[in-house]
């Protein structure tokens, strides 16, 4: 009798710590799509053959497309053959340096028609026996940067002339 008690008591010690160590989990997995959701660049997963297996809503945006659309599609199912390969391309890159690579592109956004200039960075994911398991995508909008910069690479030019017609 006092061996089944043990033996209840014990059991039942196994599953509550396995409930908590599930709660926790749960509770780090919300987080973590929390902080990714709310993140305001575009975030997105692909797996070796560029077959989208996650992304954030700032990248449903882009697509116009729910995450549930998008995930098990490819570049091709959302933008133009050009585009798609131009994405495909920075894909392989990143792969072929084994590490992150970095390249701005103007995108268009399907939610509204909106252009953004990203600074995208691209990263190959390996897993423990150094197999390619997929590419990270994080693009950054840097619109405002770059038209600060053309303003004042024209506004330089624009003194420069002047400067240089003057007597």
């Amino acid at each position: 009798e006092a061996g089944k008690t043990l033996y209840f008591i014990s059991s039942w010690r196994d599953i509550s710590e396995r409930k908590l160590s599930e709660q926790a989990l749960e509770k780090s997995e919300a987080q973590f799509k929390t902080l990714v959701e709310i993140l305001p660049d575009l975030i997105w997963l692909k797996n070796p053959d560029g077959i989208f297996l996650a992304c954030n809503k700032r990248f449903e945006d882009f697509y116009g497309a729910t995450q549930e659309e998008i995930i098990g599609k490819s570049d091709y199912d959302f933008v133009s053959k050009e585009l798609a390969d131009f994405f495909r391309a920075n894909d392989q890159l990143a792969v072929e340096a084994r590490g992150p690579t970095i390249n701005e592109e103007e995108i268009p956004f399907a939610v509204d028609g909106h252009k953004e200039i990203l600074e995208t960075t691209k990263t190959p994911m390996f897993n423990s026996d150094g197999e390619l398991i997929g590419v990270l995508g994080i693009g950054h909008d840097i619109t405002g940067r770059v038209r600060s910069e053309n303003a004042i690479r024209t506004s330089e030019a624009r003194f420069s002339a002047i400067f240089q017609s003057s007597p």
